[in-house]
């Protein structure tokens, strides 16, 4: 086989074994195979183009060697470690988001037969809590938009895209395929699912590790660990004690207070920096029109993402993450009393806003009173000032907090399904905070036209990531508790769906070879 880069498609066109054989310079007959690696949307010049990495099998393809942009390629391929002999005891898993479920399908596949334990309810159960949560205000603290089947990851935009270079990736985007997500995800420039095909797709997974011979425990919360002489033996739940020498934490980045549990019980852990900000909102069709010009409302292009960055004067970065093209601002609270947003999307993208977070980085000085947990406690001071009535979230037009005055309407129709309070945001944020963001989003609206006048502002945005890490050595184990695999994002070791099932994976793996 070969690998081919840079075969150029325009928009609207379909990449076809014509196009390949004309970069080939070759019969279209003489290309047996092919299949997509990789797509990309080539912006540089005036004209929009999709690029293509294909992989394909071409008559006397060593011919092809020399010439530009073909390389000799083979399909990369996830191979399953070697299954052990026999499991004399089961290996539990805390939390079923990304990392749990994909730990728990490997541990599933190879024989492990795992125990899952999941604060939350199943994916059903947990949409209608949210439903009711969105629509009247009622929060159900272990099941909401952070806890429950799937993971905070179930109610976001679903993107698939990572920076990390890693053969597991390939296995969680075939799992994805084969549990319900559309095929070109593999290879998609910015792949996404949406929250309503992956309900479907979280679902599809549980099915398979049920099948497998693994447990699925809904609404059991974890409460310690059992330990003896450094080792973990057991771990009790609210619904009773487990028998455990290998535990898995995938507990996601919201569940403080299960690390406040373990850290109480002597499991070293880290302060991490971590960031908070606001969730911004724009009409969509000003998203596509900066982003695609004269192309803007080309179907096959779908609505317009952005990414931005900015380093500002006091050393701050400010950034976009987690853009929903096409999506709405939704509250995503674990705690009465407490207010936190994000931003989700159904598979269709078409709603007729797009928003992102804009964050600030929130270094370690911030919030550093001598306690490794204390980024926990800065988060919640945050999401508790930033706390209304009914979940009501405080806004502000940007132009008006660029000029620190309140706002007396929203400049456009929020997507929140709850009230807005207009008034200054300033106050929801440090002196540096604030003045990062106001750097950060000067700098934005020139790199599109009319973000500051025609955006909204909507805060609080507290829940990227977790400001702590568990350090673990070579094999996975945590370094202070024997038997502890601390996994994904809320240990500290991921950024997303993909990267958090990845270390899923990788912690499966690891607990594979303890047990061979």
């Amino acid at each position: 086989m070969i690998r081919i880069h840079q075969i150029k498609c325009s928009v609207g066109e379909t990449l076809s074994k014509n196009k390949i054989a004309k970069k080939l310079q070759c019969s279209p007959a003489d290309i047996l195979f092919y299949e997509i690696e990789r797509e990309s949307l080539d912006a540089r010049e005036e004209k929009l183009v999709y690029s293509y990495t294909v992989l394909a099998d071409v008559k006397n393809s060593a011919r092809y060697l020399k010439r530009k942009d073909v390389v000799e390629g083979e399909r990369n391929v996830y191979v399953s470690p070697e299954k052990p002999a026999s499991v004399t005891e089961r290996p539990v898993i805390v939390g079923f988001g990304p990392a749990g479920m994909f730990a728990g399908l490997l541990l599933a596949e190879e024989g492990c037969r795992p125990i899952i334990i999941e604060r939350g309810k199943n994916v059903d159960d947990r949409a209608a809590d949210v439903d009711t949560f969105f629509h009247k205000g009622i929060l159900q603290e272990n099941s909401n938009v952070q806890f429950g089947e799937g993971g905070a990851g179930t109610f976001s935009d679903g993107k698939l895209t990572t920076r990390i270079k890693n053969i597991r990736v390939q296995k969680v985007l075939s799992e994805f395929i084969e549990a319900g997500a559309d095929p070109a995800v593999s290879y998609q420039h910015r792949p996404h699912i949406g929250t309503d095909v992956l309900r479907i797709i979280v679902k599809n997974i549980r099915k398979k590790i049920l099948s497998l011979g693994g447990e699925i425990h809904f609404e059991t919360k974890l409460i310690s660990a059992v330990i003896d002489n450094g080792h973990i033996t057991a771990v009790r739940t609210d619904k009773g004690s487990i028998p455990c020498s290998q535990l898995l934490l995938c507990a996601g980045h919201s569940a403080s207070d299960t690390y406040e549990g373990l850290y109480a019980q002597g499991v070293a852990m880290i302060q991490k920096d971590f960031a908070a900000g606001v969730r911004v909102e724009h009409l969509q069709h000003l998203i596509d029109a900066n982003q695609y010009g004269r192309y803007a409302g080309e179907p096959s292009l779908g609505p317009a993402s952005y990414q931005l960055t900015h380093r500002s004067r006091n050393g701050r970065g400010v950034y976009s993450f987690c853009m929903c093209p096409g999506g709405q601002i939704i509250p995503a609270s674990v705690e009465n009393g407490s207010l936190a947003v994000n931003g989700m999307s159904f598979s269709q993208r078409d709603g007729k806003n797009a928003n992102s977070a804009i964050l600030v980085q929130i270094p370690a000085a911030d919030f550093d009173h001598g306690n490794p947990l204390d980024g926990f406690k800065y988060q919640k001071e945050l999401e508790k000032k930033a706390w209304r009535k009914g979940f009501a979230a405080p806004a502000q037009n940007i132009s008006d907090y660029l000029q620190h005055q309140k706002s007396s309407s929203p400049v456009i129709d929020s997507s929140y399904p709850r009230d807005l309070v207009m008034e200054d945001m300033h106050a929801l944020f440090s002196e540096n905070v604030n003045a990062a963001l106001e750097e950060g989003l000067h700098a934005f609206n020139h790199k599109i036209p009319h973000f500051a006048d025609q955006g909204l502002m909507v805060g609080m945005e507290s829940r990227s990531s977790s400001p702590i890490r568990i350090p673990r050595d070579d094999q996975g184990e945590s370094v202070s508790l024997k038997g502890l695999y601390p996994c994904g994002e809320g240990a500290g070791y991921a950024g997303g769906i993909v990267s958090s099932a990845a270390d899923g994976i990788f912690q499966a793996e690891n607990i594979i070879k303890t047990i061979k």
